[in-house]
Order: C-alpha cells, then sequence, then structure tokens
C-alpha cells in the first residue's frame, strides 16, 4: 500500500506541474501567478490534473509492480507527455521550458542507472531527434518543431529499443484516431493530430 500511496503522491504532483506548464510555466510565471489569484477553471484544472496524476501513479506502480527505479522513470516520462498533451491539444504547442526541465530530470535519473543506462537514454534521444528531426527538415509544414524535441526527451527516458515501441505504439492509435475521423467526415487528408496525447497512450500501454 506504500507503494501505491507514493506513486499516487508522485504522480499528483505531475499533474500541479502539468498545469503550471500549461499555465504559464518558468517562462511567463506572472501569468501563473496571476492565474492562482483567479477563481474558476484555471483551479478546477489544477486539480483535475493533480487527480489524473495520482490515477495515473497508481497505475504505473500497479503495472511496474511496486515503486522502484523503473515506476520513477515511468512516472517522468508520463508527467512530460501529461503536461506536453494539455498544451498539444489546446493550442497545438509543446513549450520548450517544459522539455528542459524533463529532460534534465531524465538526464538525472538515467545517471542513476549507471554509464550503461545513460549512454543507451542516449541512444534513444538521438533516435527520437531523428525519426522526426529528418522528416521535418524534409517537410517543415508536416512536422512540429516541438514533437522532434519532444520525442528526442521521450527517448532519453525510454532509451533503446524502449523509444522504438513508443512510437510504434503512439503512431499505431494516432493512425486508427485518424481514420475514425475521415470516415466520421470530421477531418480531411491535411488535418494535423496533436503527437503527445498519443505517446502518452503509447506510453502507458
Amino acid at each position: 500500500m506504500l507503494d501505491y500511496g507514493l506513486g499516487a503522491l508522485c504522480g499528483a504532483v505531475l499533474g500541479f506541474g502539468a498545469a503550471f506548464f500549461a499555465q504559464g510555466g518558468l517562462l511567463d510565471r506572472r501569468l501563473f501567478l496571476r492565474l492562482c489569484r483567479m477563481p474558476g477553471r484555471w483551479h478546477r484544472q489544477r486539480w483535475l490534473l493533480a487527480g489524473l496524476g495520482a490515477l495515473l501513479g497508481v497505475y504505473i506502480v500497479w503495472v511496474q509492480e511496486g515503486f522502484g527505479r523503473g515506476a520513477a522513470g515511468l512516472l517522468l516520462l508520463t508527467g512530460l507527455l501529461l503536461a506536453a498533451s494539455v498544451t498539444d491539444l489546446r493550442r497545438r504547442q509543446i513549450h520548450t521550458d517544459c522539455l528542459a526541465v524533463y529532460a534534465v530530470l531524465l538526464f538525472v535519473w538515467q545517471c542513476t542507472g549507471g554509464l550503461w543506462s545513460l549512454l543507451n537514454g542516449a541512444l534513444g534521444a538521438a533516435l527520437g531527434l531523428a525519426a522526426l528531426g529528418i522528416p521535418r527538415l524534409v517537410r517543415p509544414a508536416a512536422v512540429g518543431g516541438g514533437d522532434v524535441l519532444l520525442l528526442a526527451v521521450c527517448g532519453l527516458a525510454a532509451g533503446f529499443p524502449g523509444v522504438v515501441y513508443l512510437m510504434f505504439r503512439g503512431m499505431v492509435v494516432l493512425a486508427l484516431v485518424g481514420v475514425v475521423q475521415l470516415a466520421l467526415r470530421r477531418a480531411d487528408r491535411k488535418s494535423t493530430l496533436p503527437l503527445a496525447p498519443f505517446l502518452l497512450l503509447g506510453a502507458l500501454v
């Protein structure tokens, strides 16, 4: 039960972190402080994300069969993708301050696993960067710069071959949603979908 409590607590903190980055973050702390003084949906969003984060924390501890290093890494990856999903869904943006903070946290986490873990994380980051960076060089309008950096940070967390599995699962769900939207005529072939929520689903499956 202690492990589940720790998972819920860490998840709730990461949920509040997602709200922080979505409501201004490090780049606009004045906006965040101003929103803190405003009642209504901003407060509800913080508690909703904290509750969602707590549930995800319990789920991760259950999947990992305890609160250990693996669960901590998956919690950090989930916190990153949850924060990115909020802004990606709302404004099709992924904030660089969020990516930078989680990149540092995940780097420290990889260091706790030794040199091999750190090198594996670096390989995952390079693969994530190349997987979307090359298509962006070919067709800049088709891939967002934030998506490229997001997948690189995800690769730092997942390593190799974890980043490949993460991309595959996320892209499969994204493709299925795209096909459904086309069938329902809610989108056309030129429509784009936010990447972060599908990577979040891919990380949790």
